[in-house]
């Protein structure tokens, strides 16, 4: 079902072209090397910014996270050894991360949770990422 949903969302907001494969390849390349949404939730958790991540699950507002805490959770090496892999400026990548992330896990949790044991968590990131950048590019 959420598959469906996400499929729904992408579908109409796609826009296509090089640069949106790219920043959706930069984020994917990071959540996979950081054990996906899973990884991402107790990465958070470990630096003390649970808060940011819950506010992008729920059904509120997303919390705004910086360029610096996407450095300080992720690490410059792990930010830029992604962004090489997506073929991205590593000097773009965390203000992109900044930017979309929260965007892309709140797409990923509609209902304001992860039905963690169902989720193909990279089918749905691509889905996510889509629907989050298609306007974009």
């Amino acid at each position: 079902m959420l598959g469906n949903i996400l499929g729904s969302v992408a579908s109409s907001v796609l826009g296509g072209g090089e640069g949106q494969n790219k920043a959706m390849q930069l984020i994917q390349n990071l959540l996979q090397s950081q054990g996906g949404i899973e990884g991402l939730m107790q990465k958070f958790q470990q630096g003390g910014l649970e808060q940011l991540v819950k506010s992008w699950i729920g059904t509120g507002e997303n919390l705004p996270i910086s360029v610096s805490q996407v450095l300080d959770i992720f690490g410059k090496s792990n930010v830029d050894n992604a962004a090489q892999e997506a073929g991205i400026p590593q000097e773009e990548a965390p203000n992109l991360l900044a930017e979309y992330l929260p965007k892309i896990v709140d797409t990923l949790s509609p209902n304001g949770e992860f039905d963690l044991k169902n989720l193909d968590t990279s089918a749905l990131l691509q889905q996510g990422a889509k629907a989050v950048l298609g306007k974009l590019f």
